[in-house]
């Protein structure tokens, strides 16, 4: 981790720490504690207890379902600035995880005790704020999800995708599979076509996206 980061330098990314009494603020900071989340690594597996909640401040971590068959589907992303709004819920209605979270790039944060974290959520009205504005925003996005994998093309889908994340994009078929909730198979053809009309250029574990041929 790096060593200049400060538990409050991380915390002050977050603006409801920046609206908390002084106070407050020493009993966050005193509570606090530095982790380190290297890649690869689980943050939480299907049906663990939460014992605890992350503020990152750098890093991804992605929160995915996985069905009977093996294949997963990404819910959302917890990036810099972020918390898990599944491990919220968890620690207020003291659930297992309902998901699995796995860190995909090298992450760092400040984590809080469940028990703390339900008892200044039942204190504080700025942190019962940013749960449940974090809760609405995240619901809204996995219910968008739910919408696009129903009712959607998968050609649409991963056009969409891909023209959010020009020019480039290192992923592999099958991770492009599991981020969309489709099968490797499927991606590779469609990225085929796509190829074939000039809207991209792969390359191993690379494609480049030429977003105005779409």
């Amino acid at each position: 981790m790096d060593q200049q980061v400060t538990k409050n330098e991380i915390l002050e990314l977050f603006p409801f720490y920046q609206r908390l009494s002084q106070t407050f603020q020493r009993e966050l900071l005193h509570s606090a504690e530095l982790v380190a989340l290297p890649k690869g690594a689980y943050y939480f597996e299907e049906g663990q207890s939460c014992s605890n909640i992350a503020l990152l401040s750098k890093g991804d971590i992605r929160v995915f379902k996985r069905g009977e068959t093996g294949r997963e589907i990404t819910l959302y992303h917890v990036e810099k600035g972020e918390t898990c709004i599944l491990t919220a819920s968890c620690v207020l209605g003291n659930s297992t995880y309902p998901a699995s979270a796995i860190v995909d790039q090298d992450a760092q944060a400040v984590v809080f005790s469940a028990g703390l974290f339900r008892d200044w959520v039942a204190r504080n009205d700025e942190i019962r704020h940013f749960v449940f504005e974090t809760m609405a925003s995240r619901m809204a996005r996995v219910l968008s999800l739910i919408g696009e994998i129903t009712f959607g093309k998968m050609d649409q889908r991963l056009a969409k995708f891909l023209q959010g994340n020009a020019p480039k994009i290192n992923m592999t078929h099958e991770e492009i599979a599991i981020e969309l909730g489709s099968v490797r198979e499927v991606i590779s053809r469609l990225l085929k076509e796509l190829e074939r009309k000039g809207a991209i250029n792969q390359s191993r574990g690379m494609i480049q996206i030429f977003p105005e041929s779409f």
